[in-house]
């Protein structure tokens, strides 16, 4: 039976932080973790967010995880008591967990941000049916940090209409590497400040919104992680879209395109979970 929490002598890694991030993998790829989140709200933890995985479109192609949960707590002595209690749940083969500082811009910015909505029309109104060598053209100069194309044809076969969650898991450069200059800025200031507020501005123009943005570091729990996800990331970005393939209409809108240089300069590594509801 696997434990849902790390043992009494790892508190300290949690750095006081009250909402963890969980990946999971369940023996039933259908389980909607009724046992978890009964379990977790004995202790007053709450999900506030639980998705299916369905794929990998940026990293290693493992498709490992089943799904991902956000877990709230009001204060640390909650999760102190959980932790002293040891959760445990057999539905569950592994896990990986994050402590997650949240780092989610004000709400009169998204509010903002909202209020552009309607002039995305104008900028991503084109009739223009995808096609795979098209949407290729913008990852072509990103590196490893971009899909495949195999990545890339699975997205485009993913017609659904139902919303699409996105979670990012990031690592920027210490120092940030622009291909035609010198620069003496971070990795985390070209991806975050640069690159990450257009892009966020760009996915809640076209309708999307944001889940979470956050600080994470080492796993406080890990077993068995696939390479897509294993191991340390400093940040973590869940986006929702209003459907899998609204993301090939973020280059539309203005200002990305040029935004994506910093996003190369910024980024060391990522991993993007494709998830639904």
């Amino acid at each position: 039976m696997q434990e849902l929490l790390p043992n009494i002598e790892s508190l300290a890694s949690f750095q006081n932080r009250t909402v963890l991030f969980y990946f999971f993998k369940l023996k039933n790829k259908y389980d909607k973790g009724h046992s978890i989140k009964k379990q977790f709200a004995l202790f007053q933890g709450k999900c506030n967010f639980w998705v299916n995985c369905e794929y990998t479109f940026i990293g290693a192609e493992d498709d490992y995880w089943t799904h991902a949960a956000i877990i709230e707590f009001p204060n640390f002595a909650a999760i102190e008591n959980a932790v002293k209690n040891k959760i445990k749940n057999e539905a569950v083969e592994h896990l990986q967990v994050f402590a997650v500082r949240k780092t989610i811009p004000p709400k009169f910015i998204l509010f903002l941000f909202k209020l552009l909505r309607p002039f995305a029309y104008f900028f991503s109104s084109s009739s223009e049916k995808l096609s795979l060598n098209k949407v290729l053209v913008p990852f072509k100069t990103e590196g490893g940090i971009a899909p495949t194309k195999n990545q890339v044809a699975r997205h485009l076969s993913n017609t659904r209409t139902s919303k699409a969650y996105m979670i990012n898991l990031l690592q920027s450069y210490k120092k940030a590497k622009y291909a035609d200059q010198q620069s003496n800025i971070t990795g985390a200031t070209a991806y975050y400040k640069r690159y990450g507020l257009v892009a966020m501005r760009s996915v809640i123009m076209i309708g999307g919104n944001l889940i979470l943005a956050g600080k994470m570091g080492k796993p406080i729990l890990e077993t068995a992680a696939p390479k897509a996800t294993k191991g340390s990331w400093e940040g973590i970005g869940i986006m929702e879209y209003s459907n899998p393939l609204k993301i090939f209409s973020l280059e539309k809108m203005p200002g990305y395109i040029e935004a994506l240089n910093h996003r190369r300069a910024g980024l060391e590594r990522t991993a993007l979970i494709i998830s639904k509801r």
